[in-house]
């Protein structure tokens, strides 16, 4: 069906944006995700452009305003007409009727990031409008939060499209499981809130039946491995929830790293990304890109890193913990050995192909700017944190790192390096920094309780 749908829209040439556009609003303003969904269009318009059908730019506005006005006719159909509609339906109207109340009180507080979640499966798209109309979701509310997703769910597809080009249906098959991927997530999401609520509500009852059956009556003592398990996750215990999630992020960032090891040896699909973001790339290069490029390489510079970083350790040891301020610009110096070191090994390994049909081998992987951007940034921010009880300054200082970060690594790209060499650099650099903060803290911890075990 979609080899049709391609061959139909190239006939039509740059008409075929009037298709593209009533497809995606239809897609929202009339349930049409649920058969067909709009994302298949947008990449489609996104290969065309590729083959100059029409400019990017153009695809891109399209497909933005297509999905911004199908989201505004969806919400204003279901405020207006919402409950006219589920009328017809004795089964929808009576569960409507049963859980009107929660779903106001959820689009109430969570609307927004519904709206823009929803944005991003073809289920969404097609019901999530609709629903905050019905719910009497505020419009000044859904329109930001609508317009934004419009505009990043665009940016996504439409480039993804163009980057690819003829080889858009593996985006086109990825994105379904992506979606997919979401609606599973939401209805586990939903599933385990749901039994939560309902365990805290029988707390009395549920520890009664413990005691009175697994106990009681059977002689099972669980209580060791509930205390244990409990001071896993509590925040005051050096082996607790600290750990916990340092070596969360330790296994996620170590998992990735060695997913992009495991490809680039292998030579997988998503190889070829690495060559077809580079030669995009290279098409964008202008004199005033060159000169931004240079300005923001100069964040990841080694002595601007050890400056901000001994900064912000200095400031931290007026405070608090001294051994970790200490051991923060060796934390960095190590991330620099670790990352060379890492690259003159893989530069040993010759991926498993012959060299006419090599996509990209180990050349300059892991990025060692990047890993000690990752983890000097990432200090710099957890240290920041640390200073401050307020949340949104802790947050402002995560996401702040994170967008620097995110600058280099585009920098990096546009320099010459690869995509996987930039990631593998950030999951290097992630697990390196999620290791030295872990270990500095539960040391710190260990240090404070006189070497007590939780």
């Amino acid at each position: 069906m979609f080899a049709a749908i391609e061959r139909f829209l190239g006939q039509a040439g740059p008409w075929s944006l009037v298709v593209v556009f009533i497809v995606i609003v239809l897609e929202s303003a009339a349930g049409l995700g649920v058969i067909f969904p709009g994302e298949a269009m947008a990449v489609i318009a996104g290969a065309m452009a590729a083959d100059d059908f029409f400019s990017p730019w153009t695809a891109l506005a399209v497909v933005a305003l297509a999905a911004m006005i199908g989201d505004l006719t969806g919400y204003t159909i279901g405020q207006k007409k919402g409950k006219a509609v589920l009328a017809r339906w004795a089964f929808a109207r009576r569960q409507y009727e049963k859980h009107r109340k929660r779903i106001e009180y959820y689009f109430d507080r969570y609307g927004g990031a519904t709206v823009f979640v929803g944005r991003f499966v073809a289920v969404g798209r097609a019901f999530v409008p609709f629903t905050a109309g019905l719910s009497g979701m505020r419009l000044r509310k859904f329109v930001p939060m609508s317009v934004l997703a419009g505009l990043v769910w665009s940016s996504v597809v439409v480039g993804l499209g163009y980057t690819l080009g003829s080889n858009w249906r593996l985006v086109e098959k990825w994105l379904k499981s992506l979606s997919a991927g979401i609606v599973v997530l939401a209805v586990l999401t939903g599933l385990m809130a749901s039994l939560w609520r309902s365990v805290a509500r029988r707390q009395t009852q549920i520890v009664a039946a413990w005691k009175r059956y697994l106990t009681g009556r059977y002689g099972f003592d669980l209580t060791p491995f509930v205390n244990f398990v409990r001071a896993r996750f509590s925040p005051r215990s050096y082996l607790g929830l600290h750990l916990t999630v340092g070596l969360i992020a330790v296994v996620a960032l170590a998992w990735l790293f060695g997913g992009i090891v495991d490809i680039i040896s292998d030579q997988g699909p998503l190889g070829g990304l690495d060559r077809t973001v580079a030669l995009f790339v290279t098409a964008q290069r202008t004199p005033a890109l060159d000169s931004a490029v240079s300005l923001i390489a100069a964040l990841a510079n080694p002595i601007w890193l050890a400056f901000i970083v001994g900064v912000g350790a200095i400031s931290y040891a007026r405070r608090r913990e001294a051994s970790l301020s200490i051991s923060a610009l060796v934390f960095l110096g190590s991330a620099y050995v670790l990352a060379y070191g890492l690259q003159a090994m893989f530069a040993k390994h010759a991926a498993h192909q012959p060299k006419l049909v090599l996509v990209n081998g180990f050349a300059g992987f892991p990025s060692a700017a990047l890993t000690a951007s990752t983890a000097g940034y990432g200090m710099l921010s957890y240290l920041l944190a640390a200073e401050t009880d307020s949340w949104r300054l802790q947050t402002l200082s995560v996401a702040g790192s994170l967008y620097i970060i995110a600058l280099i690594g585009f920098a990096g790209i546009y320099s010459g390096l690869a995509l996987s060499a930039i990631v593998g650099g950030f999951a290097l650099g992630g697990c390196w920094l999620a290791i030295c903060v872990t270990g500095s803290r539960t040391y710190n911890r260990l240090r404070s309780e006189g070497g007590k075990l939780a």
